[in-house]
């Protein structure tokens, strides 16, 4: 009964916020239209404002009329603008985002290597958006279970990010964490430790011994080494990881009794 009634509660109080949305919404479909009707569909303001209705039905879990107009927007696009402009490009990173969302996986993957492929082409391998492009990409064959290709394509961006952005680059550690996951996943376990001990390194050289995200990384590599079977070694991370974590953050903190625990399992 209490269940029943907490779960009526939660209704009630998602009720408002939805109303908002809702409200929100309409007031963009008007906008919309009334643009359509003073400056015609294929405006590049209108073009825009569209863009922007897509995104809030998108946010808000109505995925096929994101699509509906995406796929509209991106025609207009591509017949005014050319297929390479950037507001070309932009229109169809939104519709894979959006099929990718509504389970059309493939189709969304096939989007995004069109947008790598003349990113790359307009722009140049270094370009930022490019770097982007190509991340996206990385991050849906994961997801897609095509590990291989993911892996391929996150070793170029890794040594697409280590020339552009440097090794001390935030989005270069991420690329480094990236990569040992989609070898790992492939079960490539020595492949994916020899990368993790370089982020570690890496980390520890950038953040400082002490830093958070550095106790993490190590932390995450003394799992890997107990998972391949490495149990010497990823007792000896561990211990030295519970003596950090006590110096750092206390020997109460729950990190540390979580790592003192991990290390009594083990």
């Amino acid at each position: 009964m209490e269940e029943q009634e907490q779960t009526e509660q939660e209704q009630a109080e998602q009720e408002p916020v939805k109303s908002i949305v809702e409200k929100a919404i309409a007031r963009q479909e008007d906008q919309a239209r009334e643009h359509i009707e003073k400056f015609g569909a294929e405006h590049p303001e209108t073009l825009i404002m569209r863009g922007e209705l897509a995104y809030s039905y998108w946010q808000s879990g109505r995925h096929t009329d994101a699509i509906e107009i995406e796929e509209d927007v991106l025609e207009i696009s591509e017949r005014t603008l050319g297929a390479d402009s950037p507001g070309t490009l932009r229109a169809r990173v939104n519709l894979a985002a959006s099929l990718w969302s509504a389970g059309r996986h493939d189709d969304a993957i096939r989007i995004e290597e069109e947008v790598l492929e003349a990113t790359e082409r307009v722009l140049g391998r270094d370009h930022l958006d490019t770097l982007t492009a190509r991340s996206n990409l990385s991050f849906s064959y994961a997801s897609a279970g095509r590990s291989a290709d993911a892996i391929k394509v996150l070793e170029q961006v890794l040594e697409d990010r280590l020339r552009v952005l440097g090794a001390d680059d935030e989005e270069t550690l991420d690329a480094r964490s990236n990569l040992a996951s989609s070898l790992w996943a492939s079960e490539r376990h020595d492949e994916a430790i020899a990368v993790e001990e370089q982020m570690v390194a890496e980390s520890e050289r950038i953040l400082g011994a002490d830093h958070l995200d550095v106790l993490s990384a190590r932390r995450d590599l003394a799992s890997s080494y107990r998972a391949a079977g490495r149990g010497d070694e990823g007792t000896a991370l561990q211990e030295r990881l519970v003596a950090d974590l006590e110096r750092v953050l206390g020997v109460d903190h729950p990190a540390t009794q979580a790592a003192q625990r991990t290390l009594d399992e083990n």
